[in-house]
């Protein structure tokens, strides 16, 4: 067997290529192709401040947190990227701080999940429908209707159920046993199944007036907009694979999901990421 590289060899890479990056990304995704998709989205959020050529995937989430704990003060800017996930929601001790910066999704394939840069990319793969009519199969605010709701309930249910036992499976459980049809569209009965069963098990931990007290507490925290409710929801493991699923029953494309998630990563809304900046350590 190959040892693995420990978290500080990983972090370490970075010395080598001080001479095309202004500033040293340490990230969780150790996944193919996610150093390239995190570094075209920040060199699009430091465009004019800093050279971004090469992020540096560390682990999880524990790993890159500590990295940050034990990182040498130097003259150069860094910042450690951490995901939001159930914590953003189930509770948290990690604070942005000078270096650290969690995301205010669920993780970065929330951003991917910009209908209006899946479009675009869709019109690039199609040959002959134009992108209005593209635009009108995909039915985005149809899919929203249908289906954010039931996202957001399932993910408050997996977010109590985190709170009260990390141990119970939760984001793991695969979105594709949920799914009611090729167009990305949900079964509000197995849905609400999988709600049933982390309610029970919930309510036999802490009584059903703890649950409903921590329940309504999170609840509380959201109006009525549908993107504030899918910013909790985990883009990886259920809003992406719902989208590309709606958007490969619009257009024929034998696209891979990586390459997808590049080509969006160009042109979606990074907003979110506004307040990176103000956690650089320099």
């Amino acid at each position: 067997m190959i040892p693995e590289r420990s978290d500080v060899a990983k972090s370490a890479k970075s010395v080598f290529f001080e001479d095309v990056n202004d500033i040293d990304i340490y990230i969780e995704d150790t996944a193919t192709g996610y150093a390239k998709l995190y570094s075209i989205i920040f060199t699009r959020v430091f465009e004019g401040v800093y050279r971004v050529e090469e992020v540096f995937p560390i682990g999880d989430r524990k790993s890159v947190i500590k990295r940050h704990e034990c990182h040498c003060s130097t003259e150069r800017p860094s910042i450690y990227i951490v995901d939001g996930d159930l914590f953003i929601l189930a509770g948290d001790e990690v604070e942005n701080k000078p270096g650290l910066f969690r995301l205010p999704l669920y993780c970065i394939e929330n951003l991917l999940c910009d209908h209006e840069a899946i479009l675009d990319v869709l019109d690039e793969e199609e040959p002959v429908i134009t992108r209005e009519k593209i635009a009108d199969q995909f039915d985005y605010d149809g899919w929203v209707v249908n289906n954010c709701d039931l996202l957001f309930q399932i993910f408050i249910e997996y977010s109590i159920s985190f709170k009260i036992d990390p141990t119970v499976q939760t984001v793991s459980y695969p979105v594709k046993d949920f799914v009611e049809a090729n167009t990305g569209d949900l079964s509000g009965v197995k849905i609400s199944e999988r709600i049933n069963a982390l309610r029970l098990n919930s309510v036999s931990k802490v009584g059903e007036e703890q649950y409903l007290f921590i329940k309504n507490e999170m609840l509380s925290q959201f109006g009525g907009d549908p993107q504030e409710k899918l910013s909790i929801v985990s883009g990886k493991d259920y809003l992406f694979p719902l989208l590309k699923m709606r958007a490969k029953s619009t257009v024929k494309t034998q696209i891979p999901d990586i390459n997808f998630k590049q080509r969006i990563a160009k042109r979606c809304d990074i907003e979110p990421l506004s307040q990176v900046g103000d956690y650089v350590l320099c």
